[in-house]
């Protein structure tokens, strides 16, 4: 038996993922998206108090509490952030960017052990060698389902709003325009180590 960590998670809205290989047959635990990268987006109202701050980041664990940390005393040499620094442009989701490197098709079975951990199985499903059956609660099946329907109704009013985008790397996710991000919303984007930003992708609902 043979346990594999694909992603630690973020608490209860990005569980951790897992591939667990039992002789030979492969188990992935929990597909999740990130729902707390769509932080980086701004919201369709616009105004100008500030959606982000920097005790907000501190708050909810985005940022280092270190003083001595230099990525947190070169966020205090930026202006806060408000609306104006958030990405405008129909959101992109963050994936488990570590499970684009297994093959799909060999995934045999997928356990779901909640609601929010089953968000990201319409882009796994969309897989053409995907065929793994799924097992989950029922209470998990139904509240999952309404939430992806939440993230659907909410992507198609950012769509109409902007627009959508036909570009398969969208304007933000270019290296010039990271830059000119501020650091705190380049390292959500990024990930602490800078690879995480090949696990962004499109919702459901655009396809």
């Amino acid at each position: 038996m043979e346990l594999t960590c694909l992603s630690r998670g973020k608490g209860i809205h990005f569980p951790p993922c897992y591939i667990l290989d039992v002789c030979g047959i492969r188990i992935l635990i929990n597909c999740p998206i990130d729902l707390s990268a769509l932080a980086v987006f701004s919201p369709l109202h616009r105004g100008s108090h500030p959606v982000v701050t920097e005790e907000s980041l501190l708050s909810s664990g985005d940022l280092s509490t270190d003083c001595k940390s230099p990525d947190l005393k070169r966020q205090k040499l930026e202006k806060p952030l408000d609306a104006n620094s958030l990405v405008h442009a129909e959101p992109w989701y963050k994936t488990v960017a570590n499970l684009h490197l297994w093959n799909i098709s060999f995934i045999d079975i997928v356990l779901i052990s909640s609601p929010y951990a089953m968000l990201g199985l319409p882009l796994l499903a969309r897989d053409n060698g995907f065929s793994a059956k799924i097992y989950m609660t029922e209470a998990a099946a139904k509240l999952g389902k309404l939430m992806m329907e939440n993230l659907v109704t909410m992507h198609a009013e950012y769509r109409l709003f902007y627009g959508p985008d036909e570009a398969m790397v969208p304007k933000w996710m270019k290296w010039e325009e990271l830059e000119s991000l501020p650091f705190a919303l380049r390292e959500i984007i990024l990930g602490i180590d800078g690879v995480e930003l090949g696990g962004w992708m499109q919702l459901y609902s655009g396809h």
